[in-house]
């Protein structure tokens, strides 16, 4: 029987899945690993440890499929999508930097003139998530690491560098950069002049769903993979958890939470004008694109509260629920700012931090917890409304966390006033891999073609409660009240001393040609 292997690659584990053409997982391996984070705001990782858990993987994928009459015909490869990787001869010459690393943070503001500039050419103003930014960085602070390499990989590309011979990425990663002009779809020179980037130390680039290379004879012998079997880019992460999830038309959204938010929206063509209230990404479907806004915290805000107002709960969930249950549709007078890492809808504040005002003595702690879910699900849609000004949008799916939770999926609803759908699939991620490869193979003609094949069960639906839809909207003006009022004082923002707003104005000031990193 022929089958497909799908390697996943996240924040804290990588997976590697066999499935069959209908998308019944035949086997699974996954292994751990746990970055290292330190006081500066470095988050680093033993790159050595992705080489050896995907050699691993792989081999035991192997291994289980010969020994049960199986052929692997095709991998599919999906990732994290913004750690950086150096090296020379596919060697790395220095830890991996993982996307959350905050160390490249102070260069951001420095190059912050050319902002605009970056969301023309990238899609996004130049981010402290992306790879672009890091390797810049690199540059200033480890010029000898820098000078020494000769590609600066992510993930999955120095992998595939690994398996296949290839240096390449696709144009998910690419657009994850702020080196990959979004509408030529390769690397920018102006871009990489900006940030004095050598264009030879990148891989090259290819489409999502694209055979990148085939596994090498060496490879085949450490792994057991047969020899010249194709590898398919099938992108990012969240591009494919979305594809998964099956956003495949224009006229929904995704959004997923996880510890951070995506609210992400399918587009067959870039606007002639592109703001930063918006990431603009290539899609996992070929020359396709799709809008994303990002929260910088999701399901972790629900996290802190349990952990600071319940104590240990042992997964135990069912008291969280109930206490929400006792509010809704209810006119909970507590308002909160769900920002306890920063606002990024609708501006890019970082510093301010989340707030609870009109406590009384009479303020319960299910209020409490009431308030802060509701001003998170407001706050999401009010990345919708941004989305909107793109075409209709009649549904929504909801992946992630706080999905569990069917209390939250109907305050979701309501939030949104939108009809909304949580899909069946639980591995979302890796599903849309496989349906990648399995359209790459020819298995099945199109995309919804293979997500009809490979999806199977029902979806949970919600409709919004035009009661409370009212209240939701009432509660999201006081928000955005409450947020006028403390952005840009001490009050609201964290770790504020006296001279760090004038700093900030000098470094608007600073020679963006002359510069200390």
């Amino acid at each position: 029987m022929n089958t497909f292997l799908v390697i996943d690659i996240g924040t804290s584990s990588m997976r590697g899945i066999l499935f069959d053409i209908r998308g019944k997982r035949l086997f699974k391996d996954q292994l751990t690993y746990q970055p290292e984070y330190f006081k500066d705001g470095g988050v680093l990782q033993d790159a050595q440890v992705f080489y050896d858990h995907c050699l691993n993987i792989n081999k035991k994928c192997a291994e289980y499929a010969k020994s049960n009459g199986y052929k692997i015909v095709a991998i599919s490869m999906t990732s994290q999508r913004s750690s950086l990787i150096p090296a020379k001869n596919g060697q790395p010459t220095d830890k991996a930097i993982m996307w959350q690393d905050t160390r490249v943070n102070k260069l951001v503001k420095v190059y912050s003139a050319y902002n605009e500039f970056f969301v023309k050419r990238s899609g996004s103003r130049l981010n402290a998530v992306y790879l672009g930014a890091k390797i810049s960085w690199l540059k200033h602070n480890k010029p000898d690491v820098y000078d020494q390499s000769d590609k600066m990989f992510n993930i999955p590309s120095y992998l595939i560098y690994h398996m296949t011979g290839e240096a390449s990425t696709d144009t998910t990663y690419g657009s994850r950069t702020n080196l990959m002009n979004i509408k030529t779809l390769d690397w920018d020179t102006e871009l990489l002049k900006i940030l004095d980037i050598n264009r030879d130390k990148l891989p090259k680039i290819v489409k999502p769903g694209e055979v990148c290379g085939k596994i090498t004879k060496d490879y085949a012998k450490l792994t057991g993979l047969p020899e010249g079997t194709p590898l398919v880019s099938a992108g990012g992460d969240q591009q494919c958890a979305a594809m998964g999830e099956g956003l495949l038309n224009n006229d929904a959204v995704s959004i997923n939470t996880g510890t951070g938010g995506y609210i992400i929206k399918n587009i067959d063509e870039l606007p002639e004008v592109l703001t930063d209230h918006l990431i603009y990404n290539c899609s996992s479907v070929p020359n396709k694109y799709i809008l994303e806004i990002d929260l910088l915290a999701c399901s972790s805000i629900l996290n802190w509260f349990i952990k600071n107002f319940y104590g240990d709960l042992k997964g135990n969930y069912d008291q969280v629920n109930e206490d929400l249950k006792s509010c809704y549709d209810q006119n909970i007078n507590v308002t909160a700012l769900p920002y306890p890492k920063g606002k990024s809808v609708n501006t890019n504040d970082t510093r301010i931090r989340a707030a609870f005002t009109n406590i009384g003595l009479s303020t319960t702690k299910p209020d409490m917890l009431y308030g802060l879910m509701t001003s998170l699900f407001v706050e999401i849609n009010d990345g919708i409304d941004i989305l909107r000004s793109y075409g209709p949008i009649s549904s929504v799916i909801i992946g992630g966390g706080l999905t569990n939770s069917k209390i939250m999926n109907q305050m979701q609803a309501d939030a949104y006033n939108l009809r909304i759908h949580k899909s069946p699939v639980t591995e979302s991620t890796a599903i849309g891999a496989l349906i990648s490869v399995l359209v790459n193979q020819g298995v099945y003609p199109t995309f919804e073609d293979a997500y009809r094949n490979v999806v199977h069960g029902e979806s949970e639906s919600y409709s919004p409660n035009k009661d409370n839809v009212e209240l939701f909207m009432e509660l999201n003006e006081r928000k955005q009240e409450l947020y006028s009022a403390l952005k840009g004082t001490k009050a609201g923002y964290y770790k504020v001393d006296k001279n760090q707003f004038k700093e900030d104005d000098k470094v608007e000031k600073q020679s963006h040609h002359k510069i200390t990193i």
